[in-house]
């Protein structure tokens, strides 16, 4: 369990819907994009690239969306738990200074930094 104070869970509640409603609209928005043929288009060979490559960028982005929204909603639900701002791996509370930076983070800094390296 951590020390924050009810009015910091409650402030990191609020930050947390409201990163949720974001990258739901984010999501939603996106969803009706038209995604570009590969063939049997009169655009140019260049112009079809750029046009691919920027869905590629597109794609990646709303993957990363949805991962940021999986945490999201795994943090809410260590909120209601009363199990936020702990490591899932190492189980030792979150530094505040990580949870404000980044409210959905599921690790700490060390056993973030140490999943990156290996």
């Amino acid at each position: 369990m951590t020390d924050l104070t009810h009015e910091q869970l409650a402030d990191f509640r609020r930050r947390l819907q409201a990163a949720q409603i974001a990258a739901k609209a984010v999501l939603h928005q996106g969803a009706g994009h038209k995604q570009v043929e590969a063939s049997g288009q009169t655009i140019g060979r260049l112009t079809r690239m750029d046009a691919l490559q920027l869905q590629a960028m597109s794609q990646l982005s709303r993957h990363q969306i949805q991962i940021k929204l999986r945490q999201i909603d795994a943090a809410l639900l260590m909120l209601d738990a009363g199990k936020f701002g702990v490591c899932r791996k190492c189980r030792f509370p979150l530094a505040f200074e990580r949870l404000d930076a980044v409210p959905e983070a599921p690790f700490c800094m060390d056993c973030q930094q140490s999943m990156e390296d290996s």
